[in-house]
């Protein structure tokens, strides 16, 4: 289990998904959007699926609706509370651990 973000991060990531959310028309519902999951520079995953955005009073999260391949190595749902958030160009960024606990980065792109 990966340790709780500080307070700044937690903050920051949670604008960060408010941003992905109102970039684009649908954005703040459920969607399509294409899944690039990387680790140490090498892609592990690229596929589309169905991401469902949320923020609630505390804390804000992305669902990913996965396919096996997916759901065999990462996890359904990535928070603001544990996971690293950033919106840069149309792309928003999760830094965190599958759930072997190596080191990812996954690039959400809503098409």
């Amino acid at each position: 289990m990966e340790k709780r973000v500080d307070f700044e991060q937690f903050a920051d990531s949670k604008l960060a998904i408010s941003n992905y959310m109102h970039s684009k028309a649908g954005n703040d519902y459920m969607h399509e959007a294409r899944i690039l999951v990387s680790s140490r520079g090498e892609t592990k995953y690229n596929s589309i699926l169905k991401v469902v955005p949320r923020i609630e009073t505390n804390n804000s999260f992305i669902d990913i609706i996965g396919d096996a391949q997916f759901e065999r190595d990462y996890y359904a749902r990535y928070t603001n509370e544990y996971q690293k958030f950033a919106f840069i160009n149309g792309i928003l960024l999760i830094r965190g651990e599958d759930i072997w606990g190596n080191p990812i980065e996954i690039d959400i792109t809503s098409v």
